[in-house]
């Protein structure tokens, strides 16, 4: 199970695939900002490590 203290010990990519595949519900807008938000963070990781 996932929570706040298995999240510490993930490594980058187990918690890109995590993000990646979770889904903020319809009409919930600070989930949605929330999504928006790590999506853009993960995406500015991957640039730098080019």
């Amino acid at each position: 199970m996932t929570n706040p203290v298995t999240v510490r010990y993930m490594s980058r990519s187990e918690i890109e695939s995590l993000m990646y595949s979770l889904r903020a519900p319809a009409g919930n807008k600070e989930a949605e900002l929330f999504e928006a938000l790590v999506r853009r963070l993960l995406e500015l990781m991957e640039q730098e490590n080019r």
